[in-house]
């Protein structure tokens, strides 16, 4: 089983400063968790809704979802603006 990530770490350096900071992705699950949950008997009532038309699939892509978001653990994102040495960097761990 895959992993989510845990933390979100960004990198912001300019000329004049140099910051960063972290987001604390472990902290959010809680909550996602309660409103999936919470919204699940609407999502079957809308996969049985559209379920004729063939589009239930694609109403519970939950799981899929949340397989791409456990495959984002090891992202780097780094930009970078050569003519005024300016870096932003974002780090999924």
């Amino acid at each position: 089983m895959n992993r989510p990530p845990l933390i979100m770490r960004i990198r912001v350096r300019n000329n004049n400063t140099k910051f960063g900071f972290w987001i604390p992705l472990f902290l959010i699950f809680p909550i996602v968790a309660v409103l999936v949950i919470a919204l699940a008997p609407l999502a079957l009532l809308a996969a049985l809704i559209v379920l004729p038309f063939g589009y239930a699939r694609t109403v519970l892509c939950a799981p899929a979802l949340f397989s791409v978001f456990c495959a984002m653990r090891g992202l780097e994102v780094d930009i970078v603006k050569g003519d005024r040495d300016e870096s932003v960097l974002v780090m999924v761990k």
